[in-house]
């Protein structure tokens, strides 16, 4: 009786350990409301300078620990055309701060447009990640349906020119609008790269 009573107790506290509960409102909106599909297309028509990119953002990995999001930006109507691949750790700092942790996937091409299918990420293990040390993006709720995010300074390095010294970005997230502005400097704190006029305004596209 003790073995089978000792049994059943090891066997709830594994069944525990092993279901993925989150008992965190804010943070669960937060990640619905940076789900889904979005483009700058609107943006691109209206100002000179701005390319037409998709942005998909969309949850993975539901029975593990956490929330994950693999993000893939593409040139709009050519989905295989990529110019980003990424996944996404969303979690809580402190009682006023969420943040994303990016990370670089390996084999990034088998992913392309996983988003289709994200049973593709079931093999993929957290360790085989590599993590975007220093590029973390802290967000604060500045209403009720808007959060504000940004890079801490200087922290995050980049590889996509030696002319560059760290990135930064800032990053507004609403119901229906992503506005993400990414910039490059470099030693002097020169911006280098990225947008001068502004962000890229990602407006969610609506499923018929």
């Amino acid at each position: 009786m003790r073995k089978s009573l000792l049994f059943l107790i090891i066997l709830i506290f594994s069944i525990g350990c092993n279901t993925k509960t989150i008992d965190d409102p804010e943070l669960e909106d937060f990640a619905k409301i940076l789900v889904g599909n979005f483009s700058s297309k609107k943006q691109a028509k209206e100002e000179s300078g701005y390319s037409a990119v998709g942005l998909i953002n969309k949850v993975i990995w539901k029975d593990r620990s956490g929330i994950w999001l693999y993000q893939e930006l593409f040139a709009e109507g050519k989905t295989n055309a990529i110019y980003n691949q990424r996944i996404l750790n969303i979690k809580r700092v402190d009682s006023n701060t969420l943040s994303s942790t990016s990370y670089v996937i390996p084999n990034q091409k088998k992913y392309i447009n996983a988003w289709k299918d994200i049973s593709v990420f079931d093999n993929l293990t957290i360790d085989s990640l590599t993590i975007r040390e220093g590029c973390d993006v802290y967000f604060r709720k500045k209403t009720s349906t808007i959060y504000q995010g940004k890079t801490n300074k200087e922290t995050c390095s980049s590889s996509f020119s030696k002319k560059i010294s760290y990135t930064t970005s800032n990053i507004v997230i609403s119901r229906n609008k992503i506005s993400s502005w990414d910039r490059g400097y470099d030693s002097n704190g020169k911006q280098v790269w990225g947008k001068i006029q502004g962000p890229y305004e990602f407006i969610r596209i609506t499923e018929n």
